[in-house]
């Protein structure tokens, strides 16, 4: 019996002081994270650091689903991503630094004349434009422009579907 309530003992003792260091490491593991956290200040370099962990997190930000010739979302899917991608843009919008703004980029696939696709990748880029201002975003924090079939999206062909899409960059003014 006493070596059961020993090893019982035991057991406890190294739970509790296990769990004592996971909490500890946590605990480390945060306050690195909020230490080497970037704070976003207005100087020049500072500006362009924010610009470049900004253009960072948007990347990937795509919003595609457009059919060809066409600047209106139907399927609901589409609709969905755009919805999910303007609430994502917001924030990151307004930690734009000043002097800079949010690019908003509307591509196409090459199909039709060169005048058609700047057309339809501009009219995309306005939407999605629209949409953010709709959400409340200043539109003195962004702008927006179509660039036809001139920036490409690399691992598709210049006819695949996924070229019919709006990108975003932070930009100076």
């Amino acid at each position: 019996m006493k070596k059961y309530i020993s090893l019982l003992l035991a057991v406890v003792v190294s739970a509790a002081f296990a769990l004592s260091c996971a909490q500890t490491t946590q605990q480390a593991k945060t306050e690195v994270k909020q230490e080497t956290t970037p704070k976003v200040k207005s100087d020049a370099g500072d500006s362009d650091m924010a610009v470049s962990m900004i253009n960072r997190q948007v990347k990937d930000f795509s919003i595609d689903g457009f059919p060809g010739g066409s600047a209106k979302l139907s399927k609901n899917e589409d609709l969905e991503n755009m919805k999910k991608i303007v609430a994502l843009v917001k924030p990151i919008i307004e930690k734009v630094p000043d002097g800079y703004v949010m690019q908003i980029t509307g591509h196409a696939a090459n199909y039709n004349s060169t005048a058609m696709q700047m057309s339809v990748s501009k009219a995309r880029a306005a939407k999605i434009y629209d949409e953010l201002k709709k959400a409340g975003v200043p539109a003195s924090k962004m702008t927006y422009k179509g660039v036809g079939i001139n920036e490409p999206l690399e691992g598709y062909s210049d006819k695949d579907p996924k070229q019919r899409r709006v990108s975003f960059k932070a930009v100076k003014k």
